[in-house]
């Protein structure tokens, strides 16, 4: 007969375990004096909420002095690992790309000095595209997805936009119109309070995924030395997010925010269906408790109005 396993409440618990122990160590330490050895890495485990052996987790509640229905989790406990975000205040993304406004620039001569202080172009296409409000799903974040995050920690794909308010600068030509550059996104969970080593372990991870996003857009590529620097950082990295996770039990979730993007200029409206557009993305990191498993972040994004010619 298989062994019956459980999982215990993770906040619960590990607010039990603080009460007498300062970490998992020193509890796992006094566990053979009492008779009821079990290893820090099955502490960690079930303070981040995964099954363990039945036997496993009663020894952990008598440990700390609980009985075990005292800790294990309800559904009423379930809906607090599912975190909601909402950004749709700000405008993350613009409604024309690069390429619209090099369009635009090409139905004029070299000579000319096109009404780019009146944004007709872009003003034109936000008075057509639909404002929509979308939810993306945030998901426990592995090594190689936060290492991922460094090619757009300083990106360098941009949208334009009309108000200057959300703008990051002005660009296009002669670099008048606002844009939003497509940067990684932080957020992170309210209701934590960061103390100093906390803020260093996320100055080092900001500092590796800067540097990452540096040597990746050096002239030299797969050079020795771009390589050597390339596995300190990555290493570096892991270092900081595992001891986030084991000292401090936070966790990085990760995903992605899209929005659609007008790429061609034409005199016919979006609704004649006479443009080309794309899909934009930005990547998001949250640094939450171990405990959430989901995060929905609301944002606000465009939508071009799709013909209905050929209906």
């Amino acid at each position: 007969m298989a062994n019956k396993t459980i999982s215990l409440d993770p906040k619960k618990s590990k607010r039990a375990r603080t009460a007498l122990y300062a970490n998992p160590h020193a509890m796992a330490q006094d566990s053979a004096v009492k008779n009821y050895k079990i290893s820090e890495r099955t502490i960690r485990s079930i303070e981040e909420g995964k099954k363990v052996k039945l036997s496993t987790a009663e020894n952990y509640c008598t440990i700390i002095g609980y009985g075990i229905n005292e800790l294990t989790k309800t559904l009423e406990d379930e809906d607090t690992t599912i975190l909601e975000f909402d950004i749709s205040d700000s405008q993350i993304f613009g409604s024309c790309g690069e390429n619209l406004l090099k369009d635009w620039r090409s139905h004029y001569r070299n000579n000319d000095k096109p009404p780019w202080t009146d944004l007709d172009i872009v003003r034109g296409t936000e008075r057509e595209m639909n404002i929509c409000i979308k939810v993306s799903t945030l998901k426990p974040a592995s090594h190689e997805q936060i290492l991922h995050c460094a090619s757009d920690y300083k990106s360098c794909s941009k949208s334009f936009l009309q108000d200057k308010s959300h703008s990051h600068g002005l660009g296009g030509e002669p670099k008048q119109v606002p844009y939003i550059s497509h940067d990684l996104i932080w957020l992170l969970q309210s209701s934590i309070k960061p103390d100093e080593t906390i803020v260093e372990k996320l100055e080092q991870i900001q500092k590796g995924l800067a540097e990452a996003n540096f040597n990746s857009s050096e002239k030299v590529a797969y050079s020795a030395d771009s390589m050597v620097r390339q596995l300190k950082t990555s290493s570096t990295i892991r270092e900081q997010v595992n001891s986030l996770n084991n000292e401090n039990q936070l966790r990085f979730m990760f995903g992605e925010l899209s929005s659609e993007c007008i790429n061609t200029f034409t005199k016919k409206t979006l609704m004649q269906g006479d443009f080309e557009y794309s899909q934009i993305k930005r990547k998001v990191l949250m640094l939450c408790q171990n405990y959430v498993n989901l995060a929905h972040v609301k944002y606000r994004a465009w939508e071009v109005p799709k013909s209905t010619l050929n209906d």
